[in-house]
């Protein structure tokens, strides 16, 4: 059920290197983690404890209905496009980032590993 509800969500933010690249070489990266925006959904107390400092909901978590479930998901899920050498970097920046984003904050994991990204609004303004 998620991956047809992501498959609608375009991607918003890229890296200027993935941007130069054909879009087929693009990874599209979940700056959050899905596994997090699951756990979201589900329970939010389960969050990894390696990269959270607290369990309380990052997007008013757990789920109670259909109608709830999507509205986390779309609060959460932000694509961005990545190079293949960023997505690697990501995925191994330590502790369970690649799990799980720190405290909630995906963008945390780029700065970790030292990846700019920008909105792609930004770019056709």
């Amino acid at each position: 059920m998620l991956a047809a509800l992501d498959s609608a969500i375009p991607v918003t933010h890229t890296t200027a290197d993935a941007l130069a690249l054909d879009e087929k070489a693009r990874i599209v990266e979940h700056v959050i983690p899905m596994k997090r925006i699951v756990t979201e959904i589900i329970d939010p107390s389960k969050a990894d404890p390696r990269s959270n400092t607290a369990f309380a909901p990052i997007a008013d978590g757990p789920a109670d209905s259909p109608q709830h479930l999507l509205s986390i998901f779309d609060t959460l899920t932000i694509k961005c496009w990545v190079t293949a050498d960023e997505h690697a970097r990501l995925n191994t920046i330590g502790r369970s980032s690649q799990w799980d984003a720190p405290d909630g904050d995906g963008w945390a994991r780029y700065d970790s590993a030292g990846i700019r990204a920008v909105p792609l609004s930004d770019l056709r303004a």
